[in-house]
């Protein structure tokens, strides 16, 4: 069957390729002229670092070199693998920056003389020095004035520049609590004068940011400081990480932090897997990683940190691509008869992301048409009375174990109901 226009309205490129379809209005002029978005965004992973911070969560040497391992394989661009105080990370770090991968090696920094040196001395390429922004956090956190703090930051971003060349990343942490542009304005604008700094990264540490915030302050630092790499890292404690991480994207930020199964403190942080597929597959956004081998690193993760996803995490659960209700059946069993196949019910793919195939599942919201289609596949003639009382059994079933039923149950009820045993 060819596919053909519906009321003058024709499914094409870019939202529709034959196998994915995302909505057309994240094509429209309209919106599209309200993003300044970059060609790639670069995916600095923290899942070895900031990851390793939720709590009960520890990972080894060898853990953290296998699973860094694993993320160059699919193309992460940037590595965060710990922090060079602890010397079982500085083991990692060095062992990393000597194995010549294709990932930046880009450890975290405090704005301390002792992680400087040590990150120089393990031979990273990268390094991402942070510190607590916010002036409140700095004075009474950290019994100190902001002009030390900037002191510091220049100092030791020059240092670490010209003894190795080596990438220097600043991270403002605690950023959008403060209660002064200005000062943001100010505390930036000193560092990038003065100081070696190859991008400057806001954190929006407790994820408390509104959508529209973040468009407007990324705005404002594209607008302060043109031409400057911008980057964003952010926790998920309201649910918008995802969401505010395309938002300044959208605004001219072109690298992000994130963390596989969204591991990290309190809510974790933005999810890789989630933040990937997103400017993919809905801005078409350039990130370099494999989409397809984002699955598999995410269950060695899982199994390594001992902290599963939820069935119903976007992109890694492991439930979301069953499907038990009637009414979606339905659907995917009249798409299927038409070019446009079971994949337009679906957000993306499974393939897309390294995931098995649609499983239809028996249960609660079991309907004819899953039973006629699964008659149909056994090669099992059924009457509609008996269609009807296969369905009825198993919903029962299913209220009953108060879960889909095994493939066992169902192939016993079919027999009960039909006097044939499925093949």
């Amino acid at each position: 069957m060819k596919l053909e226009q519906i009321d003058g309205f024709p499914l094409q490129e870019p939202y529709f390729d034959g196998k994915t379809w995302v909505s057309p209005f994240n094509f429209l002029e309209d919106v599209r002229r309200q993003m300044q978005l970059p060609q790639k965004v670069l995916i600095h992973d923290v899942t070895l670092r900031d990851g390793e911070q939720t709590p009960r969560v520890s990972f080894s040497v060898d853990e953290k070199i296998a699973l860094a391992v694993e993320m160059d394989k699919i193309g992460i661009p940037s590595i965060e693998p710990g922090l060079p105080v602890l010397p079982e990370d500085r083991e990692v770090i060095r062992t990393l920056s000597q194995m010549k991968l294709n990932a930046r090696i880009t450890p975290l920094c405090r704005v301390k003389q002792e992680d400087v040196d040590a990150i120089i001395a393990c031979g990273a390429n990268g390094m991402v020095l942070e510190f607590g922004i916010n002036p409140y956090l700095v004075k009474y956190a950290y019994r100190m004035t902001v002009e030390q703090l900037i002191e510091d930051i220049i100092r030791f971003s020059n240092q670490a520049k010209n003894e190795t060349g080596m990438y220097v990343e600043f991270m403002g942490w605690d950023a959008f609590r403060i209660p002064s542009l200005d000062y943001i304005k100010r505390f930036f604008g000193e560092i990038l004068e003065r100081g070696s700094i190859d991008r400057i990264t806001l954190a929006d540490t407790f994820g408390m940011a509104h959508p529209l915030t973040m468009q407007f302050i990324f705005t404002k630092l594209r607008e302060w400081f043109p031409g400057v790499p911008l980057g964003l890292h952010i926790h998920n404690d309201f649910g918008l990480a995802t969401a505010n991480a395309l938002m300044a994207v959208a605004c001219g930020a072109d690298e992000i932090h994130c963390s596989f199964n969204s591991l990290g403190e309190r809510a974790g942080n933005a999810a890789t897997e989630e933040v990937v597929v997103a400017l993919e597959h809905l801005l078409k956004v350039d990130t370099g990683v494999r989409l397809d081998g984002l699955a598999r690193v995410s269950q060695i993760v899982a199994e390594v940190s001992k902290v599963r996803p939820g069935r119903n995490k976007p992109i890694v659960g492991e439930g979301i691509f069953e499907i038990e209700s009637g009414i979606v059946i339905h659907i995917l069993r009249m798409f299927q008869q038409t070019d446009l196949g079971k994949g337009a019910l679906l957000p993306y793919p499974p393939e897309l992301v390294g995931r098995p195939d649609v499983q239809l599942v028996a249960g609660k919201g079991t309907g004819r048409n899953y039973v006629e289609m699964l008659l149909a596949e056994r090669g099992i003639q059924a009457t509609e009375e008996q269609v009807a009382t296969l369905v009825r059994r198993i919903k029962d079933m299913a209220i009953i174990l108060k879960n889909a039923l095994p493939a066992a149950v169902v192939e016993g009820l079919i027999e009960e109901v039909c006097g044939t045993r499925a093949e």
